[in-house]
């Protein structure tokens, strides 16, 4: 068995309304997956144990996740991001890892949709959407 994989074959879905309708995201470029933060909040006190400050964990940060794509103008994904990004909707994000592998889904919202048209290279685009919650499905 390898000890590594590439990540060919994943797949990032937009998922709109209360029983959602899914939409391929096409042409997406490298991955970076949702990197959740969790804050720190100080407790130390003046009787801290050995003069240490003391903390715990605190609220959940999801961060932002930025899809990298090529650029095909009025394409299904630039209408759907263009839309997302003047509505501001709430969608759910899904990442799926490898074919056949297990969905991450994930409530967003586009908060930016960057597109470049270079003379001598592919038109690109670039999708930012900032992460409120993961959500867990099943038992």
């Amino acid at each position: 068995m390898a000890d590594g994989m590439i990540g060919y074959g994943s797949t990032i879905r937009v998922g709109r309304g209360e029983t959602p309708t899914w939409t391929e995201i096409k042409l997406v470029g490298d991955i970076t997956l949702p990197d959740e933060q969790v804050d720190e909040v100080e407790i130390t006190h003046m009787k801290s144990p050995g003069r240490r400050r003391q903390f715990i964990a605190g609220l959940i940060d999801g961060g932002e996740v930025t899809v990298p794509m090529n650029y095909i103008p009025g394409s299904v994904t630039d209408t759907l991001l263009q839309e997302l990004k003047a509505s501001g909707e709430e969608v759910i994000l899904e990442f799926t890892v490898t074919e056949g592998g297990t969905p991450e889904q994930y409530a967003a919202f586009l908060s930016g949709y960057a597109r470049t048209a270079p003379i001598d290279d592919k038109m690109t685009a670039e999708a930012t959407f900032r992460l409120s919650a993961k959500i867990v499905t099943g038992p």
